[in-house]
C-alpha cells in the first residue's frame, strides 16, 4: 500500500515523505535503497499545513546477508516511494518474535498480530532497567515479565519495599484483553515464596532473619543503622581488636563496655537498637532457601524503616553474590523495586546498600546474576547503575531531570525520542536495546493480578450490605422488612485463590449450584524463640487451618480446663518429650513424687490423652500438634474486601477459649478475627 514519496533533505537515519495515503504516527514503513534492498523506518512525528501533510520517520535499518539488522551508509533517494511495511516484514526486521527463549511481553505499537519478546538471556545476563512515572506501568510491566521468566523456571528474587508482587499468587479476572493478547489467567501460588522482617504486617510471608553469624569488623560496623564519625569508628576498631576476626553483636557490646571512652553509650545504644529489630539471628534465613530453580522469592520490605530496608537490602544481596561466587546457589534473576532508594545517585547521598549494588551490576553477569531495576526516578538513580543495563524500557515520564538523565545515560536516546517519552500512553513502553532503534510495544494483560495498583475504595464498599436504623423518624422512609441492602459485605477475609465467577471457566463439569460459604477465624501472631509465625484457627471445628482452599486442617484438643494444675505440668513435660516416654522419665523431670507421677499417667491414660504401646506411652495424635506450632503456620494475607456470599458459619467456639488454650505452648502476640471462603459446588449427573 502505498503511503506516499520521499521529499527533501533524506539522510541516513531519518526522512521526511509527502502524505498521499492512510499514513498514521508510528505505523512501520518501507522503503527500497537505491542499492536493491528495502528499508525498515517508522513514522514518529505527523504535520499538516493546509491540504499536505508531511510524515518524519526514523530509519530502523535493512538487514545483511547474514540477517542482522544493519544502519544505512547513504542517505535514500528524494521521490523514492513509501509503503506500508507488511507484517512478515517488520517480524523479519526487527525479529521480535523469538518465542523459543523469550518473554511475551506485548504487540507492537499499531501492529496488533506481532507479538514482542524479549531476549531472556540477554535480559538477564546483561541487566534491564524499567523507567517510569508513578503509574504509568512499571511494576505491571514487572509482573508480566516476571510471569514469564517463572514459567522458564528461572529463580528469581525480588527485593520489593511495597508488598505490590506478592499478587503474583493469584490469577487475574479475566476480560476481553485475556482473549486479545491470547493470554490466560493463572496464579504462580506454589512457586512464591514471601518472606518479610515483620510477619505481623506482612501476614502471607515467612519469617527474613539475617545471618548473625562469622561477621567481620567492617561488616559490623556497615550494618549499623548509623553514620559513624572518625571518633567513633576508631572506638569499634579497638573494641574489635580484642575479638577474633570474627563476632557478633554481642561480643562487639561487651567488648565496648570495656573501652574508657565515654563515647561508648551512644554506640551500645545504636547495637542495642539493632539487636531489638529481632533482624539477625544464628538461626537464619538460608541463601539456598532464596534461591530455588522454579521459585521466586520475594523480600517484602512493607511497613520497615528506610534505614532497616537498607541493611536487609545490603545484608542479602551480599551474602546472595558470596554464595553464587562460590557456587553454592543457581545462576538467579535479582529484581530491585524503587532501585533509586538503595542506590542513589552520589549526589545525593551513600545508603548501606549502594556500594554491593554498584559491585553486582558490574560483575554480576559475570557470575550468573541477571540484574533489573525498577525506578520512577531516574535521575535520583546512581548511573554508573544505569550505564549498566543492556536493556531498557521506558514508560511515560516528564519530569525534564528524569529525561536528562535518561539521555545522558541510555544509548540510542536523542532530543526528538525524549518527545516521544512524554508523549508515551500508560500501557505502551519504549524498549530500547531489542534494535538498533526504540521499539514502541502496548503491554500485555498480566496473567496475575496487579498488586500495584491503587485501593479502589468506592469499588469495594459498593452494594454492600448496610444494616439500617429502623427507629424514628426513619421508618416512613425504610420498609421494616428492608433490614439488609444487598447481599455483599466488607469484611477481613483471606481472599481465596480463585474468586467465585472464575471455577465455572475453570470445571469441565456442567455446575449445577455454587456457593460461597463463609468460615469464621481467628489469625494468632505467635512467637517462639524469637520467630515469629501466624496461625489460622477455624472457629467451627476448632481446627488449625492447614489448607485454606478447603478450611481444613489438624484437629485440635481444647478440654485442658478439666485437667488439675499438675496435670497440665506432666502434660507439658509430655509435649517437650520424644514421641514414646516413660513414667520414669516424667518423673526424673517433674519434681513430684513417683507415685504422683504414676497416678497422673494413669489418669491421662484414662482421659485418652496419652496411649500405652508395650512399656511406654505416647501422646495421642490431636495433641502432637502442640509440639511444633510453627510446622503448622499460615502464610496468608488478610485483607478487607467488599465480598459476595450465599451463606456464613456460626462460630462453634469462642476466641477466648481458644487463646487460653493456645498461649500455654506459645507466645501470643497479637490476634484478629477473619474468614476463610470454601466453595460448595454441585454439579450436574
Amino acid at each position: 500500500m502505498l503511503l506516499g514519496t520521499i521529499i527533501g533533505k533524506s539522510g541516513t537515519n531519518r526522512f521526511t515523505f509527502l502524505v498521499t495515503g492512510n499514513a498514521k504516527k508510528f505505523m512501520y514503513v518501507q522503503t527500497k535503497h537505491k542499492e536493491g534492498y528495502f528499508v525498515l523506518a517508522q513514522i514518529v512525528e505527523m504535520e499538516k499545513q493546509q491540504k499536505t501533510t508531511i510524515a518524519t520517520c526514523n530509519v530502523m535499518g535493512h538487514q545483511d546477508d547474514n540477517g542482522v539488522l544493519k544502519n544505512l551508509r547513504t542517505p535514500l533517494e528524494p521521490n523514492s516511494e513509501v509503503e506500508y511495511a507488511e507484517d512478515e516484514f517488520v517480524k523479519k526486521m526487527l525479529t521480535v518474535e523469538d518465542n523459543t527463549k523469550g518473554a511475551y511481553i506485548g504487540t507492537l505499537e499499531d501492529r496488533e498480530n506481532i507479538k514482542v519478546y524479549l531476549d531472556l538471556n540477554k535480559v538477564i545476563s546483561k541487566h534491564l532497567v524499567v523507567l517510569a512515572k508513578t503509574g504509568s506501568g512499571k511494576s505491571f510491566f514487572t509482573g508480566c515479565l516476571l510471569e514469564e521468566v517463572l514459567d522458564k523456571n528461572i529463580p528469581i528474587v525480588v527485593i520489593d519495599p511495597h508488598g505490590e508482587y506478592s499478587s503474583l499468587k493469584y490469577p487475574a479476572e479475566r476480560n476481553e484483553a485475556h482473549k486479545k493478547f491470547g493470554i490466560e489467567p493463572l496464579g504462580y501460588y506454589k512457586k512464591i515464596q514471601e518472606y518479610s522482617p515483620d510477619v505481623e504486617k506482612n501476614t502471607e510471608a515467612r519469617q527474613l532473619k539475617l545471618n548473625a553469624k562469622n561477621l567481620t569488623g567492617s561488616e559490623i560496623m556497615h550494618l549499623l543503622p548509623a553514620k559513624l564519625s572518625s571518633g567513633q569508628m576508631g572506638l569499634v576498631y579497638s573494641a574489635l581488636s580484642d575479638i577474633n576476626k570474627t563476632a557478633d553483636f554481642d561480643q562487639l557490646i561487651i567488648s565496648l563496655q570495656a573501652e574508657e571512652n565515654n563515647a561508648k553509650w551512644m554506640l551500645i545504644n545504636i547495637i542495642e537498637y539493632l539487636k531489638k529489630l529481632n533482624l539477625f539471628s544464628d538461626i537464619s534465613t538460608e541463601v539456598t532457601e532464596l534461591v530455588q530453580v522454579g521459585k521466586c522469592t520475594i523480600i517484602n520490605l512493607r511497613g520497615i524503616p528506610q534505614e532497616i530496608q537498607e541493611i536487609i537490602v545490603y545484608k542479602i544481596v551480599n551474602d546472595l553474590f558470596n554464595a553464587r561466587k562460590q557456587g553454592m546457589i543457581s545462576p538467579f534473576f535479582l529484581v530491585l523495586e524503587e532501585c533509586h532508594t538503595y542506590a542513589p545517585e552520589r549526589s545525593f547521598g551513600e545508603t548501606k546498600s549502594s556500594s554491593i549494588l554498584r559491585q553486582v551490576a558490574a560483575e554480576g553477569r559475570k557470575f550468573g546474576i541477571g540484574l533489573a531495576m525498577i525506578t520512577q526516578r531516574p535521575a535520583r538513580i546512581d548511573k554508573s547503575l544505569l550505564s549498566q543495563a543492556g536493556t531498557q524500557v521506558i514508560f511515560k515520564l516528564t519530569n525534564p531531570n528524569d529525561l536528562r538523565a535518561i539521555s545522558a545515560s541510555v544509548e540510542g536516546i536523542t532530543k526528538e525520542t525524549e518527545n516521544e517519552i512524554i508523549n508515551l500512553h500508560v500501557g505502551n513502553a519504549m524498549i530500547v536495546g531489542m534494535t538498533n532503534t526504540p521499539v514502541f510495544t502496548t503491554i500485555r494483560p498480566r496473567k496475575t493480578k496487579h498488586g500495584g495498583e491503587s485501593i479502589d475504595i468506592v469499588g469495594t464498599f459498593a452494594g454492600s450490605k448496610v444494616e439500617y436504623d429502623t427507629t424514628g423518624t426513619l421508618e416512613q422512609f425504610i420498609p421494616q422488612k428492608q433490614t439488609w441492602r444487598e447481599k455483599k459485605e466488607v469484611i477481613n477475609m483471606i481472599k481465596p485463590k480463585i474468586m467465585k465467577n472464575d471455577i465455572r471457566l475453570l470445571v469441565d463439569k456442567k455446575i449445577k449450584s455454587l456457593k460461597a460459604i463463609l468460615i469464621p477465624g481467628v489469625l494468632m501472631l505467635c512467637s517462639d524463640n524469637g520467630f515469629d509465625y501466624s496461625i489460622l484457627i477455624n472457629l467451627v471445628n476448632g481446627n488449625i487451618v492447614t489448607d485454606t482452599e478447603r478450611a481444613t486442617g489438624k484437629k485440635l484438643i481444647f478440654n485442658f480446663d478439666k485437667m488439675s494444675e499438675k496435670e497440665l505440668k506432666i502434660f507439658s513435660i509430655i509435649l517437650k518429650s520424644g514421641n514414646e516416654f516413660t513414667a520414669a522419665e516424667l518423673f526424673s523431670k517433674s519434681g513430684l513424687t513417683f507415685s504422683e507421677v504414676y497416678d497422673i499417667v494413669k489418669i491421662l491414660e484414662k482421659k485418652k490423652l496419652i496411649l500405652k504401646k508395650n512399656d511406654k506411652f505416647e501422646l495421642i495424635e490431636e495433641f502432637q500438634v502442640y509440639r511444633n506450632l510453627k510446622d503448622y503456620a499460615c502464610y496468608e494475607k488478610n485483607e478487607f474486601i467488599g465480598f459476595e456470599y450465599d451463606e456464613k458459619q456460626e462460630p462453634a467456639n469462642k476466641i477466648e477459649d481458644i487463646l487460653a488454650v493456645i498461649k500455654r505452648f506459645t507466645t501470643i502476640k497479637n490476634y484478629k478475627d477473619c474468614y476463610l471462603v470454601k466453595y460448595d459446588v454441585e454439579f450436574e449427573k
